[in-house]
C-alpha cells in the first residue's frame, strides 16, 4: 500500500511534465494513457474472474461511470496540469471525499452530522488556502486559479462517479459487476470517448520521444492499472479502512516528488493545507453509511 500511495503521488509531477510539454495533444495523452492501462486491467480481470461481459442493464451505469471517472476527470487533470502546480493539485484532489459526501446528501439518503459539517469546513478552508496562498508564485496567479478550478472540476466529476457506483451497488443486487470488472469496462468505454478528439489532434503527425512514451506508460500501467490492482489486493489483505488510510498520504508524495523532481516550491502553507484537508476528510469519513433514498 505504501507503493500505491507513492506511485499515485508521483503521477502529479508526471502529469505536469506531460501537460506542459504536450500542450497541443492533451486528449492524445489521455487516450494513450488508457491504451496502456486497458490490457493490464482486462488481463487481471481474466485471471481473477474469467471472461466477464456486462449485462444490458449495466451499460447505462457504465456509460455514466466512464464519462465521469475517465473522460471528465482526465479532462480536469490534464488541462489543470497545464496551468497549476502539481503539488497544489495533489492537495486539492484530496478534497474529493468531501465532494462525495455532499453529493450523497442529494442523491443517497446521507445525513451530515456535526462532525461531518466541521470536516467539510476544515477541508474547504485547506483548499481555499492553497488557492490563495500557494508558495508556487513562479506560476501566474490567474493561471493557478484556472488550473486549480480544472482540478476541482475533475475531483467533482470523480465524486459523481463514486456516488453513481454506490447507487449501482445498492440498486443492482443480483450479480452486479465486481469493482475490477467495473473499472476495466469503464476504462475501455472512457478511452473510446477520446477518439474524436484524438483524431482532431492528429498525433500521428508528431514524432513522439521515448521519454514521453515512458511517462505516459507510467500513468497508464503503474498509476492507473497496477495501482488499482495493488489497492484491491490491499483491501483484501488488510481491510478497506486501513487500505483507504494510505490514500490520505498521497498528497505528501505529490508535494515531495514535485519539489525534488520538477523544482516546485515547498512551503508552510502546503503543510497547513494538508493538515486541514486531512483532518477534514477524516471527520467526513466517519459519517454513517449511505442507503438508497426511498421514493
Amino acid at each position: 500500500m505504501f507503493f500505491v500511495a507513492f506511485f499515485w503521488g508521483l503521477a502529479w509531477p508526471v502529469g505536469r511534465i506531460l501537460a506542459t510539454d504536450l500542450l497541443s495533444y492533451p486528449y492524445s495523452v489521455m487516450f494513450f494513457r488508457y491504451l496502456f492501462a486497458i490490457p493490464v486491467l482486462f488481463g487481471w480481470l481474466w485471471f481473477k474472474e474469467g471472461n466477464v461481459v456486462p449485462l444490458k442493464r449495466d451499460y447505462s451505469y457504465l456509460l455514466l461511470l466512464a464519462f465521469t471517472s475517465v473522460f471528465l476527470y482526465q479532462f480536469g487533470y490534464m488541462f489543470g496540469m497545464q496551468k497549476t502546480a502539481a503539488s497544489d493539485a495533489s492537495l486539492i484532489i484530496g478534497f474529493n471525499p468531501v465532494s462525495v459526501s455532499l453529493l450523497s446528501v442529494f442523491i443517497l439518503s446521507h445525513s451530515l452530522t456535526r462532525n461531518g459539517m466541521l470536516g467539510i469546513f476544515l477541508s474547504f478552508t485547506g483548499v481555499l488556502l492553497i488557492f490563495l496562498a500557494s508558495p508556487n508564485v513562479d506560476i501566474n496567479f490567474s493561471d493557478r486559479l484556472i488550473g486549480n478550478a480544472y482540478i476541482m472540476f475533475g475531483a467533482f466529476a470523480y465524486a459523481i462517479y463514486v456516488v453513481a457506483m454506490r447507487r449501482y451497488v445498492l440498486v443492482v443486487r443480483e450479480d452486479p459487476l465486481s469493482s475490477l470488472a467495473t473499472i476495466s469496462w469503464t476504462s475501455l468505454i472512457g478511452c473510446l470517448m477520446f477518439v474524436p478528439f484524438v483524431i482532431n489532434e492528429s498525433p500521428w503527425n508528431r514524432v513522439w520521444e521515448n521519454e514521453e512514451w515512458a511517462l505516459i506508460a507510467y500513468l497508464g500501467v503503474l498509476s492507473t492499472a497496477l495501482c488499482y490492482v495493488f489497492f484491491a489486493m490491499g483491501v483484501e489483505t488488510i481491510g478497506a479502512n486501513k487500505a483507504a488510510s494510505f490514500i490520505n498520504v498521497v498528497p505528501i508524495f505529490g508535494i515531495l516528488s514535485s519539489w525534488l523532481w520538477i523544482g516546485e516550491e515547498l512551503g508552510l502553507v502546503q503543510i497547513v493545507s494538508f493538515i486541514l484537508i486531512y483532518y477534514g476528510v477524516k471527520l467526513v469519513n466517519q459519517q454513517p453509511s449511505e442507503s438508497l433514498r426511498s421514493t
